[in-house]
């Protein structure tokens, strides 16, 4: 071919810039540091209480220990409490269903508790118990909002107790499952199995928060796996 050959070039050479290892250091010691932070300041987070003022609706999540019910019995006789109606909802006991027992569930167990507590018989509400441990938090939402359709309640707001760095997550699912006309106020109780103040030092405290961390990022992204 006049004037040379063409040569067909299929690769360029580039300069690439890379981080030095100092650089690269420095990077990865940043990211853990803030990794570190944040996980730090995430029971807080998810250990949220901000009751509705309006709130005259309590709903527990049943399963909560003794010193929970307790609380709860506090909250209800106080002098100036609120809440005019307890409801209770909750699973099946996950033992002893079959012994010949008195309490098939944790609503029902949870109600004999508060009656002897002082709390009156007349403001106690048990929620039908879903029959299956699995998917626990939705489920009792689920069956609140089919006792209160059969009922045709339909409350502007409520608040919902439950434990420690449960809170959050159950409100998400609380609300998603009751829908917007319905505000949601939190109440978390505090655990009893570890101090909430050292709750990082732990393991039971650890295992909780970061369990209730990813089960909650999994329910804000999505529905919880349903």
């Amino acid at each position: 071919m006049t004037g040379g050959s063409m040569k067909l070039h299929l690769f360029k050479k580039r300069h690439v810039w890379l981080p030095t290892w100092p650089a690269l250091l420095v990077t990865i010691c940043t990211l853990l540091l803030i990794s570190i932070t944040l996980f730090l300041s995430s029971r807080s987070f998810l250990a949220v209480t901000q009751p509705v003022p309006a709130a005259k609706m309590l709903v527990v999540e049943s399963w909560m220990a003794d010193n929970s019910m307790e609380e709860i019995a506090r909250m209800i006789n106080a002098d100036n409490s609120p809440y005019q109606s307890l409801w209770l909802t909750g699973p099946v006991l996950d033992r002893g269903f079959h012994l010949h027992g008195n309490f098939k569930t944790y609503s029902e167990m949870s109600a004999a508790t508060l009656k002897a507590l002082g709390v009156p018989a007349a403001k106690i509400h048990v929620v039908p118990a879903a029959k299956s441990q699995r998917h626990r938090t939705y489920t009792a939402a689920q069956k609140l909002k089919e006792e209160l359709d059969r009922k045709n309640i339909r409350p502007g707001s409520i608040d919902l107790a439950t434990l420690d760095v449960h809170a959050r997550r159950s409100r998400l699912v609380m609300e998603k499952v009751l829908g917007e006309k319905t505000r949601v106020g939190v109440i978390a109780l505090p655990p009893d199995n570890y101090d909430p103040e050292s709750w990082a030092s732990s393991s039971a405290g650890m295992k909780i928060t970061l369990t209730e961390l990813i089960a909650y990022l999994y329910e804000k992204l999505g529905d919880g796996g349903r």
